[in-house]
C-alpha cells in the first residue's frame, strides 16, 4: 500500500552534510530516470567521475538507503537522499514495507557471477565488458543504452535493421533459393529486432518493425509448406517481432485508436496468421472486439 510522504519532515531528519551533497547533486542534474523497485526508488545517480545506483525505500516505517558508495547499509547518503527527493518532486509513491534490492533473494547461478564480477578490479571488470561489446552487438547496445549513450537521433540501429529487412526480402528471389534460407533470413530479423528495440523508441522504429513482419509474413508461408523439413517453427520468428511491435505501441504511449488501427492494417495485410491481437489486449481495451482478426487472403 502506498503512504503519504511528509517531505518537510523528511528533509528535517537528513544530516546538514548530506543535504548539502543532495542538493549539488540535484542542481548537476545528476540523478538519471526514476525506476520503481521492490516498492522504493532507484536510480543511477553520476556523482563526479564516478556513477551509482542507489535504493531508497520505507523499511519499518523508516526510510532505508541502499547504496554502492559505501555508505553503512541502511543509513542514508547524498545519493539516495537525491534520489528520494527526485521522487517526491516526481509523484512516485512508496510502499510502505518495501524490500531492498539487497535483501531480494537471487538465483544460485546468478548470485554465482555476482560474486565473480564483485572479485574482479574495476580495471579488469571494465576491460571485460568492453572486450565483450565488441564482439556482441545486443550486449554493445545494452550496454550503451544502460550508460544513456544511446540517442534517438541516431539512425545506424534504424539502418541495420532496414538492412536486416532488405536482405530477408530478398531471400526467395531467384531459383537457387532454399528452405534453410528463409530460416536464416526469419533468425536474422529475430536478431535485429532485439538489438533495435534495445534503443530508444522511435516512431520510424515502430514503422521498420510493421514492415519486417509483414516480410516475416510472406516468408512464414514457406516453412508452413514444407513444415517436414524446417528446423525453425513461424513462431519462433513471429514471436520476437510481434512481441517488439507490441512494447514499441507502449514505450511510445500511443493511444488505443492509433495502436488498433495499426494491428488493424497489419492483420489485413499478413495472409498467415502472423499477429495475434490477444497480445495487444491490455493495450487496446475496448478496442479489441472491433479488430478483423480474419486475414485477408
Amino acid at each position: 500500500m502506498a503512504v503519504r510522504i511528509d517531505v518537510e519532515a523528511f528533509g528535517e531528519s537528513i544530516p546538514t552534510e548530506v543535504g548539502e551533497e543532495a542538493a549539488r547533486l540535484l542542481s548537476a542534474g545528476s540523478v538519471g530516470d526514476l525506476e520503481s523497485v521492490g516498492g522504493g526508488v532507484q536510480a543511477v545517480v553520476h556523482d563526479r567521475e564516478a556513477a551509482f545506483q542507489p535504493w531508497i525505500g520505507i523499511v519499518d516505517g523508516i526510510f532505508i538507503g541502499d547504496c554502492e558508495c559505501g555508505t553503512a547499509n541502511g543509513v542514508l547518503c547524498a545519493h539516495a537522499v537525491a534520489t528520494a527527493l527526485t521522487a517526491f518532486d516526481a509523484g512516485i509513491a512508496f510502499s510502505g514495507a518495501a524490500t531492498p534490492p539487497g535483501a531480494v533473494e537471487v538465483e544460485p547461478d546468478h548470485a554465482h557471477y555476482l560474486e565473480a564480477a564483485q572479485r574482479l578490479a574495476p580495471r579488469q571488470l571494465t576491460n571485460l565488458v568492453a572486450g565483450y561489446a565488441e564482439r556482441d552487438r545486443l550486449f554493445a547496445t545494452l550496454l550503451l543504452a544502460e550508460a544513456g549513450m544511446l540517442h534517438a537521433a541516431d539512425q545506424s540501429g534504424l539502418d541495420d535493421f532496414r538492412a536486416a529487412i532488405r536482405e530477408a526480402s530478398n531471400a526467395t528471389t531467384g531459383s537457387r533459393w532454399q528452405i534453410s534460407d528463409v530460416e536464416a533470413a526469419g533468425n536474422s530479423l529475430a536478431a535485429e529486432v532485439e538489438i533495435l528495440t534495445a534503443r530508444p523508441a522511435t516512431p520510424a522504429m515502430l514503422d521498420l518493425v510493421e514492415e519486417a513482419i509483414l516480410v516475416w509474413d510472406e516468408l512464414s508461408g514457406h516453412l508452413r509448406d514444407a513444415y517436414h523439413i524446417t528446423r525453425t517453427e513461424p513462431e519462433d520468428i513471429t514471436e520476437p517481432l510481434v512481441g517488439a511491435h507490441r512494447d514499441l505501441c507502449e514505450r511510445l504511449d500511443l493511444d488505443p485508436d492509433e495502436i488498433a488501427d495499426r494491428v488493424d492494417r497489419l492483420v489485413e495485410r499478413c495472409h498467415h496468421d502472423t499477429i495475434d491481437v490477444d497480445v495487444y489486449a491490455d493495450l487496446l481495451g475496448e478496442h479489441v472486439p472491433a479488430i478483423n482478426r480474419s486475414p485477408r487472403r
